[in-house]
């Protein structure tokens, strides 16, 4: 059994990468190339395969997220960031020590600017390092808003304090009021709405404020110059001021996504949907500029993608497990850790027993009962087993690592890496054209006889020709 057969196409594809889909005939451009044994494989140039993905996170949810033109930056408790990059679909990350609470989370262009009580800190990701400016004293910043060039930061009575050339100019509203909400900006003013209903505009070239009716909501967002209220699953739209007309039916998100029963779209293009809609009602859902992909969706259980299948890497890398070397019946498995020819070489060493179990493709029975508790029963890697899984899909790429792409028996999606640890001391030790190879380490006590611990391995294979490819 060679296991690493199919392996001589990676180099003769370079960068490209292949996909196996059982069942999707017809998607994208296709071409066929014969394999050593007289077999064929299907290389997919543009597949169209996109899903929601679980983001495999080690502790709670982000606590905020943010995404520009080719970057999305993810802050957690701790002050740990996170950043991906459109460019090669992979993870960088950062500690920013000291910060304290974090208040609120934008970009200028591709760089973060984090609000806090005392403070505003800009991220330089070249050096590493945040250059801070002080706020205004006895200034209650709520929250922090940039329109291109222009920074505004609104507090809790109402001021808004606005960044020139000398620095943070406050800015006192006429009249009492409570605003609710982010501010906004269209043309040369910066508008909150009321807590109640109302909206707020401030225009700082003439230091002009105005008021003016508008209809109560949890969101005012803004999009193509055009301001938009959300409430009760409903998008309002300004007309003209004071006159507001119904837009759509879904839940407005910050940053212009609608979230309906039939999927996601964007607040300017309601009926043009983006994105299927996810398994649970997010926190936050934001896109890529523009509406692009990938889209992100948080609660406080978690964080999905949406995304074409090996777009974004899932396992973020601060969490990630290197593989788990094992030996098989007291004997070494040489090169296993980060080896690629470490299967090979340990099954023909041949000096131990061992077990090949096969067709590990089945679901486990449907009518089991899942915990309340988590959404939709998606649990961490960690605590499921192989057997629970059957092979979706697999992408091959020699420069961004492979991936396979699994569900579990109440088709939830997954997506595992070599080096992915499972349940019951398994892992994920190679990942071929066809084929998922995981590992379980299974302990065995000869200590009645007189003996010791050995180490078997149990070798699982998860195809895709089982399941009406090859």
């Amino acid at each position: 059994m060679n296991l690493k057969r199919t392996m001589i196409f990676t180099a003769l594809l370079a960068a490209a990468v292949i996909f196996l889909l059982p069942g999707c005939g017809g998607s994208g451009d296709q071409e066929s190339a014969s394999n050593v044994h007289g077999g064929s494989i299907t290389v997919v140039s543009n597949p169209d395969v996109h899903g929601w993905m679980e983001m495999a996170l080690s502790q709670a949810p982000p606590v905020m997220a943010e995404t520009g033109e080719s970057t999305a930056w993810l802050l957690f408790e701790g002050g740990n960031l996170l950043r991906f990059s459109t460019q090669n679909g992979r993870w960088q990350s950062y500690t920013l020590d000291g910060l304290g609470t974090v208040l609120d989370f934008q970009l200028c262009g591709e760089s973060p600017v984090l609000l806090t009580e005392n403070d505003i800190h800009i991220f330089d990701e070249e050096k590493a390092e945040t250059v801070s400016e002080a706020l205004p004293e006895g200034f209650s910043p709520i929250g922090l808003t940039i329109s291109g060039d222009d920074l505004a930061i609104l507090d809790a009575g109402g001021r808004i304090a606005v960044m020139e050339e000398e620095g943070l100019a406050v800015y006192t509203p006429s009249q009492d009021v409570v605003p609710s909400g982010e501010l906004q900006k269209i043309g040369p003013d910066w508008i909150y709405l009321q807590d109640g209903g109302g909206l707020v505009l401030f225009d700082p070239a003439v230091a002009l404020w105005q008021f003016e009716d508008s209809p109560a909501g949890e969101m005012l967002t803004s999009s193509s110059n055009i301001l938009f209220i959300g409430r009760n699953d409903t998008v309002l739209v300004r007309t003209s001021p004071g006159e507001w007309q119904f837009h759509s039916e879904g839940r407005l998100y910050d940053g212009g996504l609608v979230l309906s029963d039939r999927g996601v779209s964007s607040v300017m293009s309601p009926g043009e949907l983006i994105a299927e809609p996810p398994a649970f009602s997010p926190s936050a859902l934001i896109a890529m500029e523009s509406f692009q992909e990938p889209i992100w969706a948080v609660d406080d259980l978690g964080l999905t993608v949406y995304s074409g299948v090996g777009m974004v890497e899932t396992s973020l890398p601060y969490y990630e497990s290197q593989r788990v070397s094992c030996s098989m019946a007291g004997q070494s498995a040489g090169g296993m850790r980060g080896s690629t020819g470490s299967i090979s070489d340990m099954i023909q060493s041949g000096g131990g027993t061992f077990r090949i179990y096969e067709s590990v493709s089945i679901r486990p029975d449907p009518f089991t009962e899942f915990s309340t508790e988590t959404r939709d029963a998606r649990r961490d890697l960690e605590t499921i087993s192989v057997e629970e899984f059957r092979l979706v899909g697999i992408t091959l790429d020699p420069v961004g690592g492979d991936q396979a792409m699994v569900e579990d028996g109440i088709g939830v999606s997954y997506v595992l890496y070599e080096g992915t640890v499972l349940a019951n001391n398994s892992h994920v030790a190679e990942i071929t054209s066809n084929e998922v190879i995981v590992i379980q380490d299974v302990i065995v006590d000869y200590s009645a006889r007189g003996g010791g611990e050995t180490t078997i391995p149990t070798i699982y294979s998860l195809r895709l020709h089982e399941e009406g490819g090859l």
